[in-house]
């Protein structure tokens, strides 16, 4: 299965990192030349910049666009394919994973999520296997996290869909409030980005933040940010459903990750 994973020219500290981790796993990734912020311009802004709930920044927008990218790659070649971030800390177990191929000729599964972003999701009570000793459960509604999933054609063909109707929205996102995606998450999780792992532990604060990961002022409460304030009330109201169906046993709650997947010595004792 080819590997991807997105990053910036100038970030060459994470590039580094993120062929280190290749090493370990003894995986062979593709580095995709990211877009970046500069590279957006104005007409860009408005074409994309329709729908979400508050006005995004170039940043995003060139993420956005990174991700977009190789969904266009996915459909184009018909072949699935991880995606990955340049800030995602990896578990050795990705490396068995790969090697199993049954579940990659899954015909199931448009997106199988291997992040833990520390937050909880919609899933079904009940996994299934998937490689080894991994398991899948399905993702009925996810809301954070695009360091590290697996899109096969018929998700990418949806995701594409999607962004020509409705522009452009965080990836992540993007990505999760795409309700006609089959989306899956693998447990226990195979990867986390750097600044979750620093949250939970301050001395593995290892990758330098992004603009993308700076904090957003409020909206102020004025009439041109109504429709932002609007497209918020609606996306609550499109939760409800989800929030009901935990009556009928969906569960909501965090994936289950085991922490010494994330040690340094980690790959060493595998």
């Amino acid at each position: 299965m080819r590997i991807c994973y997105i990053n910036l020219d100038r970030a060459t500290l994470r590039r580094q990192q993120m062929e280190t981790e290749a090493d370990r796993l003894g995986l062979a990734f593709e580095r995709f030349p990211a877009v970046s912020a500069d590279a957006v311009d104005e007409a860009t802004v408005g074409a994309l910049d329709r729908r979400w709930e508050r006005p995004l920044s170039k940043a995003e927008l060139a993420c956005f666009l990174s991700h977009r990218t190789l969904w266009q790659r996915v459909a184009e070649t018909g072949q699935p394919m991880l995606i990955l971030e340049d800030d995602v800390r990896l578990s050795p177990r990705l490396a068995s994973l790969c090697a199993a191929s049954a579940w990659q000729e899954s015909a199931d599964m448009d997106l199988l999520n291997l992040e833990d972003f520390g937050r909880r999701r919609f899933l079904a009570p009940a996994p299934r296997p998937l490689a080894g000793d991994l398991q899948r459960l399905r993702v009925f509604r996810d809301k954070a996290g695009a360091a590290a999933y697996v899109l096969w054609p018929a998700g990418a063909q949806k995701l594409l869909a999607r962004a020509e109707r409705q522009g452009a929205a965080p990836a992540d996102a993007f990505i999760h409030a795409c309700g006609e995606l089959v989306s899956w998450q693998c447990q226990p999780a195979l990867a986390i980005q750097a600044e979750v792992l620093a949250r939970r532990d301050p001395m593995r604060g290892d990758v330098p933040p992004t603009s993308i990961q700076v904090p957003r002022r409020r909206l102020r409460p004025v009439p041109r940010h109504w429709r932002f304030f609007a497209r918020r009330a609606a996306a609550q109201v499109r939760l409800l459903p989800h929030h009901l169906s935990r009556l009928g046993g969906v569960a909501y709650r965090e994936v289950r990750v085991d922490p010494d997947d994330f040690l340094p010595d980690a790959h060493s004792r595998v």
